[in-house]
C-alpha cells in the first residue's frame, strides 16, 4: 500500500499532511483549554468548537466550487500561508471574542484547503494507485489522531496554552514549503462554467443521483453529530472531574486516534479484496462508546472506550474518501468533498452547542450530556443503516469487487 509513496509528489503532500495535522491538533487543544480557562464556562468551550466548524457548512460550500475553478496546489499554499499569520496572532488575544474571531477566520480558509487537498490526490496518481493512494493519505491523517493529541497535549503541557499556537503557525509555514514542491496542475478541464450556485447546486445533485456516495455522507453526519457534543464534554471531565491537567485532554483523544489508525490499516489492508460492508456497522456501534460515561471511569478507564470510540470515524471516513474518488468524475469532487465536509461539520458544530448546553451543571451536566451524544449519534448511524443504508452499500460492493453479491 505504502509504494505509492514513491511518487516524490504524492510524498510531499504525505510530509505536509503529519505536519499540518499535529500543529491543527496543537491548537485544537490548546483553544479547549485556554476559552475554559478564561471563561470556566462548560457552552463557552462547545462554542469554540462550534465557530471552528461554522466557516465549512457556510463559507464552504461555496469555496468548493471556487477550487473547482482554480489551481488545487495554489490554493493549498496560499491558505496555509495566511492561517500561520492568524494562528500566530492567537497568543497575543486577551478575550474570549477575540479567540472566536481568529479561530472563525482560520476555519474560513480551510474551507478552501480540504476540497483542494482532497481533489488534488486523484490527479497524482491514477489508475489501480488511486485508492492505494487515498488510503495512504487518509491512514497518515488517522495515525495523527494517536500521535497529534498526544504531542499537542506535550507542548500545551509544557508551553502553555496561549504560546502552544505558535507552534501550528509554524507547521503551515512548513506544510506551505513541502506543497510548492508539487507541479502545478492548471484549472480542471470543465464541460461549462456557470454561476456559482448552479455549479453548487450541480454537485448536490451528483451527490442525491450516487446512493452510496449520499449514504457515507449520512454516515459521516450522524456520527459527527455525536462527536460534536462528546469532543467538547470530554476537555470538561477531564479537566472538571478528574481535576487533571488540560494537556491529559490530549491523550484521552490519542487513543481514540490508535483506535482510528488500526481500523484504518485494517480496512486498506484488504480492500481489494474484502467488502467494506462490515466496518458501518462497526463504526455505528463504536459511536457510542461513550454512553459507559454515566459509570464515571477514572483517566485509565477512560482510555479504552476512547480506544474504541474512535474506530468509528475510521471505519466511515476511508471508504467514504474512497466512493467519491471511485464513482464521481473529476471536474465535480472539489464540490462534493465540500459538500460532506459542509454537512459533516454542520452537524458536528450543532452537536456541540446542543450538548454542551445539556451538560451545563443545571442542565444534565456533564456526564449525562456525554453520554447522550454518544447514544444520539450511534442510535442516528443505525437508523440511517437500517432504512436503506446498508443495502446501497452492498451492492456498490459487489460492483465494486466484481461479483454478483457481496463477499463474506
Amino acid at each position: 500500500m505504502f509504494g505509492v509513496l514513491r511518487r516524490p509528489e504524492l510524498r510531499a503532500v504525505w510530509v505536509a499532511e503529519w505536519i499540518s495535522d499535529v500543529g491543527n491538533f496543537v491548537t485544537f487543544i490548546a483553544l479547549a483549554v485556554f476559552i475554559n480557562q478564561l471563561t470556566h464556562s462548560v457552552a463557552a468551550v462547545g462554542l469554540v468548537f462550534a465557530l471552528r466548524a461554522a466557516p465549512t457548512f457556510t463559507v464552504g460550500p461555496f469555496a468548493s466550487v471556487l477550487v473547482d475553478r482554480m489551481d488545487r496546489r495554489a490554493v493549498m499554499v496560499s491558505t496555509d500561508l495566511v492561517r500561520a499569520v492568524l494562528v500566530g496572532l492567537l497568543p497575543f488575544t486577551h478575550a474570549a471574542w477575540q479567540a472566536y474571531l481568529l479561530a472563525l477566520t482560520s476555519g474560513s480558509l480551510s474551507t478552501f484547503f480540504q476540497p483542494a487537498r482532497s481533489a488534488l490526490l486523484p490527479q497524482l496518481v491514477a489508475g489501480d494507485e488511486l485508492v492505494p493512494a487515498l488510503a495512504v493519505i487518509e491512514t497518515t491523517h488517522q495515525a495523527l489522531h494517536t500521535l497529534g493529541p498526544a504531542i499537542a497535549g506535550l507542548v500545551v503541557f509544557l508551553a502553555g496554552a496561549r504560546h502552544a499556537f505558535f507552534v501550528d503557525s509554524a507547521s503551515f509555514l512548513l506544510s506551505a514549503a513541502f506543497i510548492a514542491r508539487v507541479a502545478a496542475r492548471g484549472r480542471p478541464a470543465r464541460p461549462e462554467r456557470r454561476a456559482a450556485v448552479h455549479e453548487l447546486l450541480e454537485g448536490i445533485r451528483s451527490i442525491v443521483a450516487a446512493p452510496v456516495v449520499r449514504t457515507y455522507m449520512l454516515l459521516d453526519a450522524t456520527i459527527a453529530l455525536g462527536a460534536g457534543g462528546v469532543t467538547a464534554l470530554l476537555v470538561i471531565y477531564v479537566q472538571d472531574s478528574l481535576h487533571l491537567p488540560g494537556g491529559d485532554y490530549g491523550l484521552v483523544l490519542s487513543l481514540a486516534g490508535l483506535g482510528t489508525v488500526l481500523a484504518s490499516v485494517a480496512i486498506a489492508a484488504g480492500d481489494r479484496s474484502s467488502a467494506r460492508t462490515p466496518w458501518v456497522v462497526v463504526s455505528a456501534l463504536c459511536a457510542g462508546a461513550f454512553v459507559l460515561i454515566v459509570l464515571k471511569p477514572g483517566f485509565a478507564a477512560l482510555l479504552p472506550v476512547a480506544f474504541v470510540y474512535g474506530i468509528s470515524d475510521a471505519a466511515t471516513g476511508l471508504p467514504a474518501s474512497a466512493v467519491v474518488a471511485e464513482t464521481l468524475p473529476d471536474h465535480l469532487r472539489g464540490r462534493v468533498y465540500g459538500a460532506r465536509a459542509a454537512l459533516t461539520l454542520f452537524v458536528y458544530a450543532v452537536g456541540s452547542l446542543v450538548f454542551s448546553w445539556a451538560g451545563e451543571r443545571a442542565n444534565l451536566g456533564v456526564v449525562h450530556g456525554m453520554a447522550l451524544a454518544a447514544a444520539v449519534g450511534a442510535g442516528l448511524a443505525l437508523l440511517v443503516l437500517v432504512a436503506g443504508g446498508i443495502k446501497h452499500i452492498r451492492r456498490a460492493e459487489a460492483v465494486r469487487l466484481g461479483a454478483t453479491r457481496e463477499p463474506r
